[in-house]
């Protein structure tokens, strides 16, 4: 696992490093963050039956007045993550988080999930692609919203109930395009 765990935080600081613009002199600064990125992976690690992260779905609230939409967010950056799941919460809707597929799967499979908002540069089983590929041919109902610093486009397919957004969102962007998502939704039902 050692040996694992000094690939996996060199990768992800060399990572860490060319998204910044390779700047010169700050190799201590990403190797720390992606020192913090492993030990918060390794201690959110899903078991093999997901009982903690069901145990932590159930600790948030069922919908109140308001609720709109239950949302589940996936992303591995927990800063983003938390940003995320606190805006929609103040919007008033119901949040689940997960920090990779796997842990989203869990939740899939255990709550009722309306949308999904997924990062596509994710560590796990399943990138973010992945995951929306498994949504959709098991959960067709699920609208999906997918963000990638690397995708630069803005798209939206109605008919596959899929919209890529480039990294950084908004969350008023986001939030405008679930609102459009509710809308044509109670239009077709």
């Amino acid at each position: 696992m050692y040996d694992d765990r000094n690939a996996w935080t060199a990768a992800r600081a060399y990572a860490l490093w060319e998204q910044a613009g390779r700047p010169f002199g700050q190799d201590e600064k990403h190797w720390g963050q992606a020192v913090l990125e492993r030990d918060l992976l390794e201690r959110t690690r899903a078991s093999n039956d997901g009982a903690e992260v069901v145990a932590r779905a159930q600790h948030i609230a069922a919908p109140g007045i308001g609720t709109r939409h239950r949302i589940l967010i996936v992303e591995d950056e927990p800063e983003l993550r938390y940003n995320f799941v606190d805006f929609f919460d103040q919007a008033g809707h119901q949040t689940f988080e997960a920090g990779n597929a796997d842990e989203a799967l869990i939740h899939l499979k255990n709550s009722e999930i309306d949308i999904l908002f997924t990062d596509v540069d994710m560590p796990g089983s399943l990138d973010g692609l992945g995951l929306a590929a498994t949504v959709r041919s098991r959960w067709p109902e699920i609208k999906i919203v997918v963000t990638s610093g690397l995708i630069t486009l803005a798209h939206h397919d109605e008919e596959l109930g899929i919209s890529f957004l480039a990294k950084p969102a908004s969350g008023f962007e986001l939030l405008e395009l679930i609102g459009g998502r509710a809308q044509s939704a109670a239009n077709r039902g």
